[in-house]
């Protein structure tokens, strides 16, 4: 019975842990003389810059760090000294970097026009991994011992516990007010994530140093990084949000503004994503849920028809591309090293006709089938023309588009794979041409091919009707339990089609182009266009083909 009380209480306090929250400390905001619109300088690891102010006035910017303790430790991080008026974004990983662990940074960003020098800092702390499990072994050892001090001890520890995740999974809260062009406020955070552990992300501030607090998206607009759009899902790394405040704030200046990022961890059973589309097109929301496993039996048609489902996907490093010698291998396959730093969520299924009718109220399709996939869809069609047409600048999508839709019914921001994140969930760890572990022998009709998708050769299998694709599905996953990543329909990626840059961490592709990529071949192809690393591509307003739907993803 003490046992049975004893680790209730150990559990009562471990569930304390999974709800964190974080103050910034205390600064000022001054909404009170800022007219001209931002030339954008944002403290993140993705900076949006521009090298001209509203007026026009090129400038130059630099970004670095010191130590705050040793001085002689800084690094360069970034520069753009050209004094014309471009734009892009600056990338860096300071977490990476050789700057020493457990020291805390000043990060600057200095910007010099012909008229003045302005700089903006915050400061960055990296920390090591706790070492809390290490004293929950030694409090079990206590508890074998002697029950009564180790009922001490235990609680103890788990109360450190405790204090400890919580500020493991949201720690490093700063602001930074985006003097002296705007009223925006640039929030930077470190996430530590329990593992496999979804939580919910909140947002607050105050303006008498916490006595009262508000919810930042009840008094303004919150802009999250394109890095990290979707925060519900709470990656490690450190994280950025802008908050533009509503019209009530610009007459307001105090000295002990603060903002408070609040982590509430809402599942830890999340290998599967799944969407409920069943409302369709009157639903003013489509439910998210979490599954740890595949249901019993398998994926039922509902899956593929009135639901939506996705498998979470780890982080890794993969040879993206196709050795020599592999049989049906084209040119731009270039074997390169590829490391995507993320876990991401990926459909199981392409996307089928009835769940894209849900979204959007119609099929294109041709050939019919409420679970078969979706096809005559161009990119467009999927992320716009206006915002959607951005990328890699922007992972925007029009609001009347396919994703611009989920996004707003679910709260969680949808999208395209790039081609690196598409190879990397084909593959599942395989190097083969296909991802059964099976190479091609032939590069028509082959009988590896005819084990994990419908093409040219197998439409006579009885799996679906003859010269069509067929239901999702119909052949073998691969390892990581996805679904008719070769052949049935083409799927389109984000990026422009072109030849690959080399060895690359989390590729978003070329700049611009005339086609964008498409993976996995069709139904009407032979084997040799269906192999994991075969590319290509066609004009994002191309929506002609019968062959050509897409498949749903998620970043971490």
């Amino acid at each position: 019975m003490k046992k049975a009380i004893l680790f209730s209480i150990v559990a009562l306090l471990c569930v304390t842990a999974l709800c964190d929250e974080a103050w910034s400390q205390a600064g000022s905001f001054d909404g009170s003389e800022l007219t001209q619109a931002s030339f954008l300088l944002r403290p993140t690891d993705s900076l949006y810059y521009s090298s001209a102010l509203a007026d026009g006035t090129p400038v130059s910017l630099t970004i670095g760090a010191v130590d705050q303790s040793d001085s002689t430790k800084t690094a360069a991080i970034f520069s753009d000294n050209s004094g014309t008026a471009v734009e892009g974004y600056a990338t860096w990983d300071y977490t990476a970097s050789d700057l020493p662990k457990n020291d805390t940074y000043t990060i600057t960003e200095t910007v010099v026009s012909s008229y003045e020098t302005k700089s903006l800092s915050r400061s960055v702390t990296i920390l090591p991994e706790p070492a809390i499990l290490a004293l929950l072994v030694i409090a079990g050892a206590l508890f074998l011992r002697k029950r009564v001090k180790a009922l001490i001890a235990i609680l103890a520890l788990v109360s450190a516990f405790a204090t400890g995740a919580k500020a493991d999974v949201v720690s490093g809260v700063a602001f930074q007010q985006m003097l002296p062009f705007s009223r925006d406020v640039a929030i930077t955070y470190t996430v530590t994530p329990a593992a496999n552990t979804i939580y919910d992300v909140k947002f607050y501030g105050s303006t008498d140093d916490g006595a009262t607090v508000f919810d930042l998206q009840d008094r303004g607009e919150l802009h999250l990084s394109v890095a990290n759009l979707n925060e519900t899902f709470c990656s490690a790394g450190t994280h950025e949000a802008v908050w533009t405040p509503d019209e009530s704030f610009y007459s307001t200046k105090v000295d002990n503004f603060k903002v408070k990022v609040e982590a509430t961890a809402i599942s830890s059973a999340s290998n599967y994503l799944v969407i409920d589309l069943s409302g369709g097109t009157q639903a003013a929301s489509y439910p998210v849920s979490y599954l740890s496993d595949v249901p019993s039996g398998g994926w039922s048609d509902d899956y593929k028809t009135t639901k939506m489902v996705m498998r979470l996907l780890p982080a890794g490093t993969y040879i993206m591309g196709s050795p020599a010698g592999e049989v049906g291998r084209k040119d731009g396959e270039t074997q390169h090293k590829v490391t995507l730093t993320k876990p991401f969520y990926a459909g199981v299924f392409e996307v089928t006709q009835n769940q894209y009718e849900l979204v959007t109220g119609s099929t294109p399709s041709e050939h019919q089938g409420n679970a078969r996939p979706v096809e005559r869809v161009s990119y467009n069609m999927l992320r716009g023309t206006d915002k959607g047409a951005g990328w890699p600048a922007s992972n925007e999508v029009d609001e009347d588009s396919f994703f611009g839709i989920l996004r707003a019914k679910t709260g969680l921001s949808f999208d395209l794979p790039t081609e690196a994140q598409w190879e990397f969930a084909c593959r599942a760890e395989t190097t083969t041409a296909l991802n059964s572990g099976k190479n091609l022998t032939g590069t028509n009709e082959d009988a590896n091919m005819n084990e994990v998708g419908r093409y040219s050769y197998n439409q006579n299998d009885g799996k679906g009707g003859y010269s069509q694709h067929t239901t999702v599905g119909s052949y073998l996953p691969n390892a990581w339990g996805l679904y008719d990543m070769h052949g049935n329909v083409y799927e389109w990626c984000l990026d422009w089609s072109g030849e690959y840059g080399g060895n690359a961490t989390d590729p978003n592709g070329l700049s611009n182009g005339s086609n964008r990529i498409q993976r996995g071949g069709g139904w009407k192809l032979s084997a040799q266009y269906c192999r994991s690393s075969y590319r290509s591509g066609d004009r994002p307003f191309a929506n002609g083909s019968n062959q050509v739907g897409f498949r749903v993803f998620l970043v971490q």
